[in-house]
């Protein structure tokens, strides 16, 4: 598959279907994820896979979706007890937290800049985009209580968080919200030949 078809066709899924993401296509994801750039191949990315129903009722204790009442809405909605499911967090069966190791990235030596938070989003990027490649849909969640999961989930102290991905097969009835995900500004807004646009 082209890429760029990747891209296109890799859309934000907010509601997941409860089948399990297979072991192999695990595996492939994190591939896609070991294969990513980072700078000088430190590998720094430190990726905790979370797929039991007791590590990712964990999830729901740190990632809060309060500040919106229409993510409120939809996490109820997701909560399927009734069936002895647990189906928070949009649903997902699969979630994906990527940190990176603050002493094994790059470190600029002039300005003391550290490369890992870069390298951790490429490689999420990367694994995103390979879960759209072998039909399965992701969110990318970077608003959670970082303290809370690093308790929860025994982070080391030099492990810094950066995201997560939930990973799943969307919902029979997800529907995809056209508007907001594929409009895309023209590259002139966005690209610009040798020198910013002048003012």
């Amino acid at each position: 598959m082209d890429f760029m078809d990747i891209s296109k066709m890799r859309v934000t899924v907010r509601k997941f279907s409860q089948k399990p993401v297979e072991e192999e296509k695990i595996e492939k994801i994190l591939e896609a994820g070991r294969w990513s750039p980072t700078a000088v191949n430190a590998q720094p990315q430190r990726i905790i896979i979370l797929n039991t129903p007791e590590n990712l009722a964990k999830v729901k204790e740190f990632c809060s979706f309060g500040y919106d009442q229409k993510y409120v809405d939809l996490s109820k909605e997701c909560d399927d007890k009734e069936h002895g499911k647990i189906n928070l967090y949009y649903g997902a069966p699969l979630v994906l937290f990527v940190c990176y190791d603050k002493t094994a990235c790059w470190t600029h030596p002039q300005s003391g800049k550290s490369s890992g938070a870069t390298d951790g989003t490429i490689v999420a990027t990367h694994m995103m985009l390979e879960a759209a490649s072998i039909g399965l849909g992701t969110v990318w969640i970077s608003y959670f209580d970082e303290d809370k999961a690093k308790e929860l989930l025994k982070i080391p102290e030099t492990w810094q968080p950066v995201c997560m991905l939930y990973v799943g097969y969307p919902a029979d009835d997800f529907v995809p919200n056209i508007k907001l995900g594929c409009h895309r500004k023209p590259l002139s807004e966005t690209c610009f030949y040798n020198q910013a646009p002048l003012k």
